[in-house]
């Protein structure tokens, strides 16, 4: 007989970033530590995780089947669309370090001026990596996710336009997590494991 409350339905996240080899937290319920900084309202089509497979398969004289199935990679990506405009955002979509930009304050003038941002285009050795936390919130569960170092692999288009705010949409894809530590991993309430 199924079991209802096991249903996972997303109608609340939260995506947080951090610099690489910022000490993640020990449970889900736990506040994120100094070092981690919200990254701001997202879309309501929330987080999109996809975990893809390359294996290699091995056969043996008379059999007609594969004796051994091996997975060659695992590649773990998480797409989510951002509305807000902040530098970190910026620097994830245009891959431009946020050292690189530069800040210039407003000016009470005359004539008065706002303050800007300020940026050339990143190049294809200026690798922007972060490391990311996602919070998935269903009623009073819970499930997080942590990824120790990803980058971005995929944007979507940006639209200017009227009809609805320029989003950032950006695919990230977990790295290989300094140390030989986990490169994800995953803490989920409210699951039981079964008895042996």
């Amino acid at each position: 007989m199924g079991d209802s409350s096991n249903i996972i339905v997303g109608v609340a996240g939260k995506a947080y970033a951090a610099e690489v080899g910022t000490t993640f937290p020990t449970g889900p319920e736990v506040t994120w530590p100094a070092g981690f900084s919200d990254m701001g309202f997202i879309t309501p089509d929330g987080l999109e995780e996809a975990l893809a497979e390359e294996r290699t398969q091995l056969d043996a004289w008379g059999e007609d089947a594969p004796v051994i199935d091996l997975a060659r990679k695992r590649t773990q990506t998480f797409k989510l669309t951002f509305r807000e405009t902040t530098a970190r955002i910026l620097s994830l979509y245009y891959q431009v370090q946020m050292a690189n930009m530069t800040s210039t304050a407003a000016a009470v003038g005359p004539p008065a001026t706002k303050q800007f941002l300020s940026f050339g285009s990143g190049s294809t050795q200026d690798t922007v990596e972060i490391a990311l936390g996602l919070d998935v919130i269903y009623g009073g569960k819970r499930h997080r996710i942590m990824i120790a170092r990803c980058g971005v692999s995929d944007r979507g288009a940006r639209a200017h336009n009227a009809e609805n705010s320029s989003n950032f949409e950006l695919t990230f894809t977990a790295l290989a997590a300094p140390g030989g530590a986990q490169s994800v991993q995953h803490f989920i309430t409210d699951v039981d494991l079964p008895e042996e």
